[in-house]
């Protein structure tokens, strides 16, 4: 049996009983806007009722002690109390007359409140593609907890599982490029975690890093799969009150797999393009007969050659989740993983000292390796977490999450490098390993409560992190051969390969080389004043403690270490004003600010490593969600004020001057007709640097961000031959500039993507037949301003669901 049948076949049964029941059924039908948060279940279903205007005749003994599930969103009346009663164990039933009451429902599991997966009002699965992947409810909008999208005032996209996997995504780099309001800015196979430019800040680790609305570090990112999570929830803009320091493009929220309440197996064949093929099991249900205990496994192999000549890229993955319903208002969660990433013949990173001495795409071969195939990028990550949710009475519930993460990173490139017009050498970049700890922590107290007529849910607490990093004294092969050339000068038209060098490091004293903490203590109040007008109001007050030497790169060349160490503390306010004029149409306007650290030198700068001070960030928003038919459309207006950091032209990482963003972005996503899904938007910025040191850069734009992208994913439903769906996509990007003068830049590109699916069922299980084209063109052209864009890739995969 499909899985859709399998999860829902309670509440499924539930509506076709009520449905049975009479012929037509006399309930309002309007759809209403709701905002009600997890509280009793009696009290939630009275006050849905009350608002529809509908009877509902309810047993006391059933209801007792059961929570209601969170109700947020549009919905009729009927759908409103069937979200209401999700994992209660107990069904709507409709009478003669109009009136419901409630039964226990087909298959109960005794009221067990089991998570479960979001219905929508079409009564589809939530992110599922018969939704055309719109899902109503962001799992964590950081200390604000689950929020419904559409009164949401920020600007937040999700990328859902069923998604994920009908798009064959086995990295980020893939929902980056699908997405309209962010550009990829190193593939994964460089060996970095996940860079983007978001809103017109770019650079390399950038992106901001919460699992579950913790957050973690950007280097913590690589050790993120896709495959383990249940969605992927984009901000775009700052985040500082929500999730505590960051960086001000935007923040990646993964959402973990939960266990499911009924069991489910998933097996997934596949190819990542060239020879690279993978083996994914998704395995989840309840462990006793009550429920009581529930687990999710995922576990992931991963081996082969890609689609560029001479690289190989392996992984392996295991991940457990386990849920523990400890009452009807006590939930503890727990989850642990293993992860290793092996990859060899990195992309390759391309540096010019004269952006004049540029060739044009076409004239390299973009799945040729312009490195050595024994260059490589390893990590290994482990990391246990646990989570609770407890309400202790009618107003009051706490929440909060421990994590603990270990991971260990080690790196060795030829990045070809371009002194000469029509000629590369390949100087060698070589790094002892660099092992990370971090602890990630958060305690929130919510109080749901009205005055005079007037809503409140009133949210205190603290998140903080903290991290420390491992460097050997012997970090680097120097003197040796660091930074030598490894091959001659050589055209564009040769790749030539030869051995490794001879060279040992790694086997000297560890030392710490940096430790981070930040403190974010924050106080908020979501205020609804009737159905049209609300508000959130909230104050977080943030410290960053940090410390850094750059012993690991003195000592190799025999200079003195520097170290810098500072604590900065700032408050910061966040105001948004929410109005609907129609029920499904919001509008908001947001102010934020938020403090993050101040960047670290990249390896290639005469500073390397050193970190600079913090900074702070404010971003003005306005923006408008409206939802259309079975589709949602966002638009956004934004302007961001941050000071600005680059290399300089004497190759010093600096903090200069401001740089100002301002912006507009577009999405869509759903339905627009039956068989007709569209995911995509567009934005278009106006980044600008001002106040420099160097006034010639004043009013210049950011190298490495492209004014505009547009992008449209979009899949088509072929009635006459049932389950099968074609898919394709249009991906564009503007003109980028390759140096700060702006004198250079890369031209725009469009890459299209196409592919098609076949869902079989066999017996009670489903088999899904999944093929994509990416690049189909084979366009060749510059990501930016350091890597080449991807050649034409075929995926294709096989799963079994069971």
């Amino acid at each position: 049996m499909s899985k859709t049948i399998n999860l829902f076949r309670p509440t499924l049964l539930a509506a076709a009983m009520a449905f049975a029941s009479v012929p037509a059924l006399a309930a309002d039908t309007a759809v209403r806007s709701y905002q009600l948060p997890s509280a009793p279940l009696a009290s939630t279903l009275n006050q849905i009722a009350s608002q529809a205007g509908v009877v509902l005749s309810i047993d006391p003994n059933l209801t007792a002690g059961k929570t209601a599930q969170p109700v947020q969103g549009q919905y009729d009346a009927q759908t409103a109390l069937r979200q209401a009663l999700r994992g209660s164990g107990l069904a709507l039933v409709a009478n003669s007359s109009g009136a419901f009451s409630l039964a226990p429902a087909p298959d109960s599991t005794d009221g067990i409140s089991l998570p479960a997966t979001d219905i929508n009002a079409a009564g589809v699965l939530d992110g599922s593609a018969a939704s055309g992947y719109r899902t109503e409810a962001a799992k964590n909008v950081g200390a604000l907890g689950g929020m419904s999208l559409q009164d949401t005032p920020y600007s937040i996209s999700v990328v859902s599982k069923e998604m994920l996997q009908n798009t064959q995504t086995t990295s980020t780099d893939d929902v980056f490029k699908r997405n309209p309001f962010t550009q990829l800015y190193s593939p994964k196979n460089a060996g970095y975690a996940s860079a983007v430019a978001i809103r017109g800040y770019s650079a390399a680790g950038n992106l901001s890093i919460a699992n579950d609305g913790l957050r973690y570090s950007t280097g913590y990112d690589a050790g993120n799969y896709v495959e383990e999570m249940e969605q992927i929830e984009i901000l775009t803009g700052l985040s500082g009150f929500l999730y505590g320091p960051g960086n001000p493009g935007g923040l990646v929220n993964y959402v973990l797999k939960r266990p499911t309440a009924e069991r489910y197996n998933s097996v997934t064949l596949g190819n990542a393009g060239g020879e690279n093929y993978y083996l994914h099991g998704d395995f989840g249900g309840p462990i006793d007969d009550a429920g009581v205990f529930a687990y999710r496994l995922n576990v992931l192999t991963q081996d082969g050659e890609t689609a560029i000549d001479m690289q190989k890229r392996r992984r392996e993955m295991i991940s457990l989740a386990l849920d523990w319903n400890v009452s009807d208002d006590l939930l503890i969660q727990f989850d642990a993983s293993h992860k290793k990433s092996e990859t060899r013949g990195v992309s390759s990173y391309w540096y010019f000292f004269d952006q004049a001495n540029r060739p044009d795409a076409k004239d390299l071969k973009n799945d040729k390796l312009y490195s050595q195939k024994w260059a490589f990028a390893d990590s290994e990550h482990d990391r246990v977490g646990s989570r609770f949710n407890w309400r202790l009475n009618d107003v009051f519930s706490l929440r909060g999450a421990l994590g603990y993460t270990q991971y260990t990173d080690e790196y060795t490139y030829t990045g070809p490098t371009v002194s000469t017009a029509g000629q590369y050498t390949q100087p060698l970049y070589a790094f002892a390993p660099v092992e990370t700890e971090e602890t990630s922590g958060n305690l929130f107290a919510d109080a749901v409560f009205d005055t005079g007529g007037i809503g409140h849910k009133v949210t205190a607490g603290y998140q903080g992190n903290i991290a420390r990093a491992k460097y050997y004294e012997d970090y680097v092969p120097y003197p040796g051969p660091m930074y030598s050339s490894v091959t001659p000068s050589v055209p564009f038209s040769q790749t030539p390969q030869v051995d490794k060098p001879t060279y040992s490091i790694g086997h000297g004293d560890q030392r710490v080389a940096s430790r981070t903490q930040s403190d974010n203590f924050l106080i908020g109040d979501v205020i609804t004043f009737n159905d049209q007008w609300s508000t959130i109001v909230g104050l977080t007050r943030t410290q960053i403690q940090a410390y850094s030497s750059d012993f690991y790169w003195m000592q190799a060349f025999g200079s003195a270490e520097h170290q810098t160490s500072y604590d900065k503390s700032e408050t910061s306010p966040n105001y948004s004003l929410i109005y609907k004029p129609l029920p499904w149409l919001t509008t908001y306007a947001t102010y934020i600010e938020g403090l993050q650290a101040g960047g670290v030198a990249p390896s290639t700068a005469a500073n390397p490593g050193q970190a600079l001070s913090p900074e702070v960030a404010e971003q003005y928003e306005i923006g408008v969600k409206a939802a259309v038919g079975d589709a949602q459309l966002t638009l956004a207006l934004f302007n961001i004020d941050k000071p600005n950091s680059y290399t300089n032209a004497s190759n010093v990482f600096v903090q200069d001057g401001r740089q100002e963003n301002n912006g507009i972005e577009f999405g869509i996503n759903g339905k627009v007709l039956p068989d007709l899904t569209l995911v995509g938007g567009f934005t278009m910025l106006d980044p600008d640097v001002k106040k420099t040191s160097n006034p010639a850069n004043d009013g210049q734009k950011p190298t490495n961000v492209a004014s505009e992208l547009a992008k449209l994913y979009a899949e088509y439903d072929i009635n006459a031959i049932p389950g099968v769906a074609v898919t394709g996509g249009a991906y564009y990007t503007g003109k980028q500039y390759t140096d700060e003068a702006n004198e250079h830049s890369l031209p725009s590109f469009t890459t299209f993507d196409l592919g098609a699916r076949y869902a079989i069922p066999v017996a009670e299980n489903k088999v899904t037949l999944r093929a994509n084209v990416s690049n189909l063109a084979n366009k060749e052209y510059w990501l930016n301003s350091y890597y080449l864009g991807d050649p034409r890739t075929l995926t294709f995969s096989a799963q079994l669901e069971f």
